[in-house]
């Protein structure tokens, strides 16, 4: 059912479609007992990288130099480096959902152990613990359900003056060194071998819309939103505002850079191009499922040069191929500043220069 411009078919999608998160100026949610929960949208700033969020990205970048999501075992793999990754910490007071740290899945009671003592908490996923580490030292706090051990976490609290993302480093480095190495050939049955506990599958509402079984499909615009079809999921719509552009300092200088960066680009030259042409499709072949909408040639190019600029330190916005990045003369010494791979490219591709 493509939808006209003009037409009001929010009260339609209000009345007999399923929401899940924001359509419109409105919120839907459910409530714990599955009562619909429905409120005005406020916006909320992002905000500022926390101790406990930075964790996540590091996580997230160290299992991206072991595995790719293509490859078989890569959701095994995240999730046991989050599980059995310590929570490294400053000293002070944190707040830990229940469903992230203790992967709870059902509510009940559960018995909540640290230093040797025990306390009986009747718990839910999404209820929030808070925990004061004063002194510097590791901390192992664990779950139990039904006298029976369910999960249990490591806190390391680190001085004041450690460098997180440091620390989060070298935890890395020792413990999955050799696994960067070569993880796929030898170490992948290492990391898999890991003894995860069942937590069972987390209940997860995704936003979106669910039309009702009698209506194939909607798509269009309508005053509280763009609707679109998921290409993974039958009859599950996306909705989204239509784009509203915010200038920030960020991505004012991405703007201002691509320009130049476009140039630089359109100057190479036609042997380079064709060579890129090469690593392109071999690159994409190695971390992309085949979906060519996906990264372009060009894309690409922006891609490292804009990885480069800030390796070397190079403002963009100077960028032309008069004044290029330090030392890249070559489609293998952009590669090697950006620690990219080579995907099997001869020393003759590698050493076709740009300009």
């Amino acid at each position: 059912m493509p939808l006209r411009e003009n037409g009001n078919y929010v009260s339609f999608i209000e009345s007999f479609c399923e929401i899940h998160g924001r359509f419109g100026d409105k919120v839907y949610r459910r409530k714990r007992n599955g009562q619909p929960w429905v409120y005005e949208y406020v916006y909320k700033p992002k905000y500022a990288p926390t101790v406990l969020s930075r964790r996540t990205s590091y996580i997230a970048r160290a299992a991206a130099r072991i595995s790719n999501p293509r490859y078989k075992g890569y959701r095994d793999i995240l999730q046991k480096i989050y599980y059995f990754t310590p929570y490294f910490v400053y000293a002070g007071n944190y707040s830990f959902s229940c469903n992230t740290f203790f992967k709870l899945r059902f509510a009940g009671d559960y018995g909540i152990e640290l230093d040797g003592s025990r306390i009986s908490l009747h718990l839910a996923p999404r209820t929030k613990l808070n925990f004061a580490f004063d002194e510097a030292g590791e901390y192992e706090i664990k779950c139990y359900k039904d006298g029976r051990l369910y999960s249990r976490r490591q806190v390391i609290v680190i001085d004041a003056e450690s460098d997180l993302e440091e620390i989060y480093t070298n935890w890395f480095n020792e413990h999955l060194e050799e696994i960067y190495t070569n993880w796929f050939n030898e170490h992948l049955a290492e990391i898999l071998s890991w003894q995860l506990p069942c937590f069972g599958k987390k209940k997860v509402y995704r936003r979106g819309i669910i039309p009702p079984a009698w209506v194939q499909y909607l798509v269009g615009k309508t005053e509280q939103g763009i609707l679109y079809r998921s290409s993974y999921r039958e009859r599950f719509l996306y909705s989204r505002q239509s784009y509203a552009h915010v200038h920030s300092s960020q991505g004012d200088y991405f703007y201002r850079s691509q320009k130049q960066v476009t140039e630089c680009w359109n100057a190479s030259t036609a042997d380079f191009k064709q060579v890129w042409e090469k690593y392109h499709i071999r690159w994409f072949d190695a971390n992309y499922r085949k979906n060519w909408k996906i990264v372009r040639q060009h894309n690409l190019w922006s891609k490292l040069v804009f990885q480069a600029g800030g390796i070397l330190g190079f403002d963009l916005e100077e960028l032309t191929p008069d004044n290029w990045l330090w030392g890249v003369e070559t489609l293998g010494d952009l590669l090697e500043v950006c620690g990219m791979g080579r995907y099997g490219l001869s020393v003759e591709d590698l050493g076709v220069r740009i300009f």
